[in-house]
């Protein structure tokens, strides 16, 4: 099993730490979440995770692969950091993978393993990186360097890694429905409106943890609500902080189930057959979706195996919907339609674990917000990501 450090610092960029590590575990590789310096990380957008080990207790030589991810402060918090910058060239020396994301290929650069390498970054951030041949590109292999431009090309980026490692990206990408959310043939650049919509009062997301969550789709749309401007809180529903997802990250709930809960305009079931499933099974949040399917303005949103708890509900009679491939008969009574996004009545549904992006586009939207200026920045466009 090919052995993967990821390295995550305060003010990480959750969206693509998360995602990454979700996908290389998906792919069977040891992939692990490594503390800079400590056990308790808190991500550019306020999301708490704990590592699974801290960077101090690495050696070079037993992993395949290290990886930076983006986040301005966390690449600043591992550019001061002599244990990363020293892992990093010692791997590098050994022959084996550096890797990074978005600001992330600063980092590699002050350890010295751009030097004769073409790589690609964040736009602006080649300003920055005194070595190495600058391509402007959406992930870029050179040897044993692999680098990506922005946070929605950590997708691309990690099935990059996959294959460099010895896997099979193609099977990873099918079961995540890859290329229903994004083409990456029809890569284009975004334009940022010159006005940005934003309601007067900002909306309020609930997002609903149980044991079992899909931990990449899920993070990847509280970072998205956050970004656009959402109130958006993840809820627990054991005593203990942190809830352990289908991938095994421990990440820390915001609130515990149901604590002002009623003030929400929203609720997101994330994906994750288990978590789906410890959902199905709570009468609570059963009595909740029926309770606001009865009441205006309220919005039950789902994608992937969260779609079957609205079935359980029985909240979804002759609605519009979409779920993850195969599940039509999984949805009784709705009307199902295979597209990526389907909004209709006080649904919003998404496919599967690849489409948390469009998914937390339409849900914004729907609830009044321009996601424009968000995609531009995310260089979702360049990524090949789909819109509906």
């Amino acid at each position: 099993m090919k052995r993967i450090a990821v390295l995550f610092a305060d003010g990480v960029e959750e969206s693509e730490a998360l995602t990454i590590v979700d996908i290389l575990r998906r792919a069977e590789m040891d992939a692990k979440i490594v503390g800079v310096p400590g056990r308790e990380i808190l991500g550019a957008h306020q999301i708490s995770i704990q590592a699974d080990v801290m960077i101090k207790e690495l050696q070079p030589e037993d992993w395949d692969m290290i990886v930076v991810p983006g986040g301005y402060d966390g690449v600043d918090h591992l550019l001061d950091s002599k244990e990363a910058l020293r892992l990093i060239q010692n791997m590098s020396a050994k022959g084996k993978y550096t890797a990074a994301i978005c600001a992330g290929p600063r980092v590699l650069d002050k350890a010295g393993v751009l030097d004769g390498k073409t790589f690609t970054c964040y736009p602006g951030q080649e300003k920055l990186i005194s070595s190495g041949i600058f391509k402007a590109s959406p992930v870029i292999t050179d040897g044993q360097c692999i680098t990506a431009a922005g946070p929605a090309l950590c997708y691309a980026f990690s099935y990059t890694l996959i294959d460099a490692l010895g896997g099979n990206s193609l099977a990873v990408k099918n079961r995540m429905v890859y290329f229903n959310a994004f083409d990456p043939d029809r890569s284009v650049k975004e334009t940022v409106p010159e006005t940005i919509k934003k309601p007067e009062h900002p909306a309020k997301v609930a997002v609903l943890m149980k044991e079992g969550y899909e931990e990449g789709e899920t993070f990847s749309i509280v970072d998205l609500l956050r970004r656009l401007g959402l109130i958006c809180h993840t809820f627990r529903f054991e005593e203990a902080p942190y809830v352990k997802g289908m991938h095994q990250m421990q990440i820390r709930a915001d609130k515990r189930f149901p604590e002002d809960i009623e003030d929400y305009d929203a609720v997101v079931l994330p994906g994750g057959r288990p978590g789906g499933q410890n959902l199905r099974e709570d009468p609570d949040v059963i009595d909740l979706l029926k309770r606001w399917n009865q009441t205006d303005g309220k919005i039950l949103s789902a994608l992937c195996a969260g779609t079957t708890v609205l079935a359980e509900a029985k909240v979804i009679e002759d609605k519009h919907m979409t779920g993850y491939t195969g599940y039509a008969e999984k949805l009784p009574g709705a009307v199902f339609e295979e597209k990526l996004t389907v909004a209709d009545q006080n649904l919003v549904t998404s496919q599967g674990p690849a489409t948390g992006y469009p998914f937390a586009f339409r849900l914004a939207e729907v609830l009044g917000y321009d996601t424009q200026e968000v995609r531009s920045r995310l260089m979702y466009g360049y990524a090949g990501g789909k819109n509906e």
